[in-house]
């Protein structure tokens, strides 16, 4: 596949992200220690330096976060006192929940903050070689209220394209997200949200399932892992669906899908009346819709199940009046 952001060939199959993950930030036997050093501390106490491995070539994390300071600091965005913390957020290209800290290759950590410039944000892509993309945060990207403008942070240089691996007793996906325009999860080993999906398969009722607020997909995919016969995406947010159709291609294999069909175009960044985007057809019939929850059974068939996930805090109640035709509606 090609990636939407960079139009390279970061996109990969799950089955190759997984059959890599577990070795992918792996150090070999001739890295360095790890250097271990202090988030907190002011920069002017830190080594001005810390080497790569000179066999495999890989970097600890806090070398390529020290080396953006000092980058960062070079532009006159941070002072001599700011430490590794004011550096902004590190995301590696793959989330996998980790027992250490990664070594990272070329290409495998995008960062988000504040504080950026597009100046400084091409300088770190071009000079430091384990960051592939820097985000300038905003806020939480997204639909987070309908009566609001939604808010997409700021891709500054490389690309932001990155993939999380979700595990349930149901199996593994891979589940990829443009991260500028869609808001992070940290995936888990007890994630709540395949824990209650877990309780819902063992009853029986991921068989015919709507993901409301499907964002790139994530239960709803699970869902489709799992054996259900029937899944209706829909999200108001145009990347999040965009990004779904990256996932459904990217768990093609997985999920046994046979055909992905294009129905019709999306009207705008925001939905409002339900489009059809996309079919899929395979081991489960997929419908993938753009458009505000609340009208979406004006036009898809009502599920047995209908999944809200919403942004935390937030009223679902009117949201739940509008999925009172499907059988039940579980707020995840």
């Amino acid at each position: 596949m090609i990636c939407p952001v960079c139009k390279g060939n970061c996109i990969r199959a799950a089955e190759e992200v997984l059959g890599d993950v577990e070795t992918r930030y792996l150090s070999c036997s001739r890295c360095p220690p790890e250097p271990n050093l202090s988030k907190s501390i002011s920069g002017r106490l830190l080594p001005p330096k810390v080497e790569r491995c000179p066999s495999c070539g890989r970097a600890a994390l806090d070398a390529v976060m020290l080396d953006a300071l000092r980058l960062l600091q070079s532009f006159g965005l941070r002072d001599k006192d700011d430490g590794l913390r004011s550096v902004g957020s590190p995301l590696i290209d793959v989330g996998y929940p980790l027992a250490y800290s990664p070594r990272l290759s070329r290409g495998s950590l995008i960062l988000v903050g504040e504080r950026y410039s597009a100046e400084a944000a091409e300088a770190m892509v071009r000079d430091i070689p384990e960051i592939k993309g820097v985000i300038q945060s905003c806020g939480v990207p997204g639909v987070v209220d309908p009566k609001r403008k939604p808010l997409k942070n700021l891709l500054l240089a490389g690309c932001d394209l990155r993939a999380d691996v979700v595990s349930s007793l149901m199996g593994e996906l891979v589940v990829c997200k443009r991260q500028s325009l869609i808001h992070i999860e940290f995936p888990r080993d007890n994630a709540p949200k395949m824990r209650i999906l877990e309780e819902l398969y063992f009853q029986g009722k991921l068989r015919d399932v709507a993901d409301g607020l499907c964002g790139p997909g994530t239960l709803g995919l699970m869902c489709v892992l799992a054996g259900a016969q029937r899944v209706v995406f829909n999200d108001a947010w145009l990347p999040a669906v965009e990004d779904l159709l990256v996932n459904l291609e990217v768990n093609r294999g997985l999920l046994g899908i046979e055909e992905i069909e294009l129905i019709e175009s999306p009207q705008g960044m925001v939905g409002s009346d339900p489009v059809l985007l996309a079919r899929a057809r395979g081991a489960c019939q997929i419908e993938v819709y753009h458009g505000d929850l609340c009208r979406l059974f004006s036009r898809a068939r009502p599920a047995g199940l209908c999944l809200i996930d919403h942004f935390p805090g937030k009223d679902t109640r009117a949201l739940q009046q509008a999925c009172r035709c499907c059988k039940e509606t579980v707020i995840v």
